[in-house]
């Protein structure tokens, strides 16, 4: 099966005190255009993939989920799926059609007004206190909102604004494997 290996987002992940190039668990990002890159053969989608630099392991932090808005959500299944990948679940996010995909980590896809599938952002997931990587990174002049519920029961986000990318970080997921 194939695996997502490494993202690119216009992220300065020196900016969260990381290296250059992260690698978060399984998956090395970079600062960047958004592209992806795969261990396998890519989806057929219109996104550019690139040449997986070396990454920096960094502790505590692995990628829980990364989004990837579709102009149709049915089209975009179907194109997954001649990748070898099927949907694990399908729900409405935010009141907008979506399916959830393991990829490596999960990939969250959502139909969204767009012309062309693009990758939206990411989400870490840590055993970290959320509280104290909120205040880390205020202290950074980083724009952090406040630690609240996720979507997921008994899981906590928070949210990085001002980027141009979407970035949160999220509480482990006790009911997969203890957490990151």
């Amino acid at each position: 099966m194939t695996s997502l290996a490494g993202l690119a987002l216009p992220i300065d992940w020196t900016t969260f005190g990381w290296p250059v190039t992260p690698r978060f668990g399984d998956v090395t990002c970079s600062t960047g255009d958004p592209k992806w890159a795969w261990d396998g053969s890519a989806p057929a989608f219109a996104i550019p993939t690139f040449e997986l630099p070396e990454g920096l392991p960094v502790d505590s932090f692995t990628v829980d989920h990364v989004v990837l808005l579709v102009p149709s959500l049915d089209e975009a299944i179907a194109t997954l799926s001649q990748a070898g990948c099927e949907p694990r679940l399908r729900m409405a996010v935010q009141g907008r059609p979506a399916a959830f995909f393991r990829v490596g980590p999960v990939l969250e896809v959502i139909e969204s007004p767009v012309r062309h599938a693009s990758i939206y952002g990411l989400a870490l997931a840590t055993d970290t206190s959320l509280e104290a990587l909120a205040l880390e990174w205020r202290s950074r002049n980083l724009h952090v909102g406040d630690v609240k519920s996720a979507i997921q029961p008994g899981r906590q986000i928070v949210t990085v604004h001002g980027l141009d990318a979407g970035f949160a970080v999220m509480s482990g997921d006790r009911a997969v494997g203890g957490g990151p």
